[in-house]
């Protein structure tokens, strides 16, 4: 029987023995980013890999499970698998960025930093935390493109656990005018309010 553990070395084997083409390697449209891929999901049918740039040292390769949470610990056991190789660094789940970027998604374009969110708790929609984001524009855009966007988005801002974690439910709205006067808070400041949230949600264990 093939366990998880078996495909995980057999996966680390291939990349050893491909490693020049993995230097090689610098955008998603070459021939062998396409066998990359088919190899790692063979680990896990839900990963992909994202590369850093071929220029960089050292080099990341970022195994994500594309917020599939229940793919998590093997996308760890995976990275803790890896071999030790010089030039190399291996990563489970993207790692959070920060959200000054802007990204073209389907030919639209997205700046994050021009974009608000508003909290939205269990007693206003069934979700333990669930956020309505204010988009620019979004009403002239194709509703599938820009949710899709804002979820790649929140991966990319949050990192890949804490927006598959921490939220619970992503709404869009055209971004209103006057934003903050309605409660909404820059989408730059996200990270800062989930870690306020959390600890304002911790129980107290150390107070008297």
């Amino acid at each position: 029987m093939i366990t998880t553990e078996n495909r995980i070395r057999e996966f680390w084997q291939w990349f050893e023995d491909h490693l020049p083409d993995f230097m090689a390697l610098s955008k998603a449209d070459e021939p062998f980013w396409d066998v990359a891929v088919k190899q790692i999901k063979k680990v896990d049918q839900r990963f992909w890999i994202e590369l850093s740039d071929a220029g960089d040292v050292p080099r990341e390769l970022i195994v994500t499970a594309e917020g599939h949470v229940d793919a998590f610990p093997v996308a760890e056991q995976l990275i803790n698998l890896a071999p030790t190789i010089e030039g190399w660094i291996f990563l489970a789940l993207k790692p959070p960025m920060g959200f000054n970027f802007t990204t073209v998604y389907e030919g639209t374009f997205f700046d994050p930093r021009a974009m608000w969110f508003l909290p939205l708790e269990r007693d206003q929609l069934e979700a333990d935390f669930a956020l309505r984001i204010g988009v620019p524009g979004l009403n002239a855009m194709d509703e599938r493109v820009a949710l899709n966007a804002v979820l790649v988005i929140l991966d990319t801002g949050l990192g890949e656990r804490s927006a598959a974690l921490d939220i619970q439910k992503i709404l869009l709205a055209e971004l209103v005018a006057n934003p903050e006067s309605q409660g909404y808070i820059e989408l730059v400041e996200l990270p800062d309010y989930i870690r306020w949230r959390k600890n304002k949600l911790e129980p107290s264990k150390n107070r008297v």
